[in-house]
């Protein structure tokens, strides 16, 4: 650099040295306003393009009067079809003996594109839809435990389930329950709805997180009369085939009986509040599910909190639902 160039910058560096000391900037001085207006964050956002990607039809249909418990579904959704502690091919294959078992076509091609995903191509897939129970195959017993549970849970051993647990842990049996559990939830929802695949095939898990405390508008319902029983078709359903008796030592038995899936490990309850960790563990089913699967298991009583308190159903009548849907199926609980 000349010195004709170095004069210049040098006379330039010593007005700005001798600047800053004859005008130093004390702490007590007030921050200096901001030079350009800017916007709240919630007015940015609506100005700003954000991506909609496309929801599943079940989501579309329930949204309008249930929207905060479909929020929390899309959030069980990808739970179940992301983030699943069970490998990514043996947990679609589960929803897909499932679906396969409850005829439930839009449930089959969900499980399908995860197995896709997954990296089952056509004769994987023409394999599972032709043989998946022959003796050779992977995952023989967890596939017939996800038919029996779905078809008859009643019917299931408890020495079937022991060799599953003999063979994969209690971790992953309860998460295998979970996940044959969601998707006979799904497939009946699915079925009762009558909606189908969504032009331009199945679409991935939807990656979204919503706030589950908030409260949206949800509209009006119409309470709920008492109906005429003249105007009810009759049906006679075979409920009063057992006397109190029998029923007595029923219960009994069950009591007797030793879990299938032992307790977790104390301590697996201790990231819980106080008031859940003590509710959670009076109940066996909701420790072992708890205890082993903490994420699953929040995931779904998020959402099902959530409906009850949107659907506002009637208390008796929702008793009196479980009661008819349990004893349909023979659950002892």
């Amino acid at each position: 650099m000349s010195s004709k160039t170095r004069t210049p910058m040098l006379v330039l560096a010593i007005c700005l040295i001798l600047a800053v000391q004859n005008d130093p900037i004390s702490a007590a001085d007030p921050p200096s306003p901001p030079r350009l207006p800017s916007l709240s964050n919630e007015d940015a956002w609506k100005l700003l393009p954000r991506e909609s990607p496309p929801l599943p039809a079940w989501a579309r249909t329930l949204a309008g009067s249930l929207p905060r418990t479909t929020a929390l579904q899309l959030e069980l959704d990808h739970r179940q079809r992301a983030g699943n502690p069970l490998d990514p091919v043996l947990r679609a294959k589960l929803r897909w003996i499932a679906a396969d078992t409850n005829r439930s076509p839009y449930g089959k091609r969900y499980a399908e594109f995860d197995l896709r995903k997954a990296g089952l191509g056509d004769a994987a897939l023409k394999q599972l839809a032709g043989g998946w129970d022959k003796p050779e195959g992977d995952d023989r017993d967890a596939l017939i435990f996800a038919r029996d549970l779905t078809r008859a849970a009643y019917a299931v051993t408890d020495d079937q389930v022991a060799d599953l647990v003999k063979h994969y842990g209690p971790e992953k049996v309860v998460a295998m329950v979970h996940t044959i559990a969601y998707a006979n939830f799904q497939d009946r929802l699915l079925l009762a709805l009558g909606v189908d695949v969504e032009e331009g095939g199945p679409l991935p898990p939807l990656d979204a997180k919503f706030d589950g405390k908030a409260k949206l508008d949800v509209p009006p319902r119409d309470e709920m009369k008492t109906l005429d029983p003249t105007k009810i078709k009759p049906v006679k359903p075979d409920w009063l085939e057992h006397s109190f008796a029998d029923l007595q030592k029923s219960l009994d038995n069950q009591k007797d009986k030793k879990g299938r899936i032992p307790l977790p490990p104390a301590g697996s309850l201790d990231k819980l509040p106080p008031a859940a960790k003590l509710r959670t563990a009076k109940i066996n089913w909701s420790h072992v599910s708890m205890g082993y699967q903490p994420e699953l298991t929040r995931a779904w009583f998020d959402t099902m909190g959530a409906f009850q308190d949107e659907s506002k159903l009637d208390q008796v009548f929702a008793n009196s639902l479980f009661w008819v849907m349990t004893r349909s199926i023979d659950c002892f609980y």
